[in-house]
């Protein structure tokens, strides 16, 4: 048996460098559009889809999203720790 004892650096989001800051709101808004459905949604989220799907741009919902809904995604990622490359630390 092998014991190893290992030292993770985990930061909160203002800690973060930039590039590592739009890591982690792009992984949140990539998670909102895969888990929550259209009619779980805030109103800015419904807003930012509507607009995708008026403007026939789907490709831009994450913009659309990030525009209408940045503090939402402020407050959701406040709290959790993240690896210094953006990825979110989950402590086993």
């Amino acid at each position: 048996m092998k014991t190893v004892i290992k030292t993770i650096e985990v930061y909160e989001f203002n800690e973060l460098s930039e590039s590592a800051k739009m890591e982690v709101i792009n992984n949140h808004i990539n998670f909102m559009l895969e888990v929550v459905e259209y009619k779980d949604m805030s109103e800015n989220m419904k807003l930012a889809c509507n607009k995708a799907e008026r403007m026939k741009t789907p490709w831009f919902s994450g913009s659309y999203i990030f525009d209408y809904c940045i503090d939402e995604i402020m407050e959701s990622v406040n709290g959790y720790s993240f690896l210094s490359d953006g990825s979110i630390y989950i402590d086993n």
